[in-house]
């Protein structure tokens, strides 16, 4: 399913949902049109949608008109007319004068995060073959319009990678993820090949593969010892590696790099990262913050971790909820507290059907697993039997959206 028909079907439930609780029926009428939603993907739309879109989009997406759109720039004209009632506008992210490049980013990492990668994979192929690879070679003269298009392929094809990873096809990630640290050497700023290389610890953390995944956190950090800083991205790095320490065992390693990332993130807020440099923020790092104290044993601490990185994430980042809720359970289970971590399970469940997760799929089998240990507990067998059957609904979705085979 396209990009375009995925976001509405979940556009329409989101529109149904603020009719119900703002008792305004006519709020279940509002649409997205097609040749809008075109529009905006060629960087033809500025300014903001009418007010009744406004508000449901920031339902959908949880966060608040303002920042969706960016700031209101003087002189742009603000559309009223029907045709401006448009999902893809909402999700530009950086404001009306955005890049077009720059605004598909932001479309696909939100529909990502919503949907799950085997939803929107496809369509960011497509754009990367039939959009950004011509511009890579435009005749235009100006360096910046250069350094946009190298830019925006080299996000896109990391986020190719990670929504392969998601998918289920390491293999195809990996490819993604090599071609988009050669296409970042095209770069002047040397913090795009840092940013993918915190990428590929991560998903050498996935895959098990723990020596590579410190080896590559360390390559970003010392390539990013070259540029100025950019806190958010070390902040990111430094937790690779001390996920990569854990799991060697590396107790003061691991701890020391923890403690070190928080101390860059703490200085993020003064230093905006470039656009290239995927988003990092408290609640990634209390994420993985939570499995670097799992993984040592330090239980309590990391159960706090885990309901802090829960907390601090809304409900509109419904992937990364899941997986926060499975660390969740997991640490709660290890605790001895099987009652807990049933209400947790329970809420993953409902939370995460429309996902389209293979990752997502296979640590709930995992969970699943770690659960069968206290079958004695009458809410976990209820919990087991509900997991069996998402399990059977989840195949049948994920089959569905199977990707390509051979390389894209």
């Amino acid at each position: 399913m396209r990009i375009y028909e995925t976001f509405t079907l979940h556009f329409e439930r989101a529109a149904k949902e603020v009719a119900r609780l703002d008792g305004n029926p006519s709020l279940a009428s509002v649409y997205v049109s097609r040749s809008t939603w075109d529009r905006w993907m060629a960087g033809e739309i500025k300014g903001l949608p009418r007010q009744a879109t406004c508000r449901v989009l920031e339902h959908l997406f949880g966060e608040p008109a303002e920042q969706l759109f960016g700031p209101r720039h003087p002189g742009v004209e603000q559309r009223t007319d029907a045709s401006a009632t448009t999902a893809s506008a909402s999700i530009a992210g950086n404001g009306p004068q955005m890049a077009p490049h720059l605004a598909a980013m932001e479309s696909f990492r939100l529909a990502d995060r919503q949907l799950g990668g085997g939803h929107v994979y496809r369509s960011v192929v497509q754009y990367l073959n039939t959009v950004v690879a011509p511009s890579l070679f435009s005749t235009a003269d100006r360096r910046e319009d250069g350094e946009t298009a190298f830019g925006a392929a080299v996000v896109l094809t990391e986020m190719a990678a990670w929504m392969a990873h998601d998918a289920g096809r390491d293999e195809l990630a990996s490819g993604h993820f090599g071609r988009a640290l050669r296409l970042a050497k095209s770069l002047t700023n040397v913090t795009a090949g840092a940013n993918v290389l915190a990428g590929m610890s991560h998903l050498a953390l996935q895959t098990n593969e723990v020596h590579a995944a410190a080896d590559l956190a360390r390559s970003g950090l010392a390539r990013l010892a070259a540029s100025p800083p950019v806190p958010a991205l070390a902040a990111r790095l430094h937790a690779m590696e001390a996920r990569a320490f854990a799991q060697l065992n590396a107790r003061g390693e691991a701890q020391r790099a923890l403690d070190t990332a928080r101390e860059a993130l703490a200085l993020a807020h003064e230093t905006p990262a470039p656009q290239w440099v995927a988003p990092f923020d408290e609640a990634a790092l209390a994420s993985e913050a939570a499995s670097v104290l799992l993984d040592l044993g330090l239980l309590r601490d990391a159960a706090q971790e885990a309901e802090r990185a829960l907390a601090l994430r809304d409900a509109s980042r419904v992937r990364s909820r899941a997986f926060g809720q499975v660390t969740l359970a997991r640490i709660l289970l290890a605790q001895g507290q099987p009652d807990a971590a049933c209400s947790v399970g329970m809420e993953l469940l409902n939370a995460c059907q429309s996902v389209t997760s293979l990752r997502l799929s296979s640590q709930i089998e995992l969970l699943q697993g770690d659960f069968s240990q206290f079958r004695q507990v009458a809410d976990v067998r209820e919990l087991l039997s509900r997991m069996a059957a998402t399990a059977q609904h989840r195949r049948l979705l994920l089959g569905s959206l199977a990707l390509p085979e051979g390389p894209q």
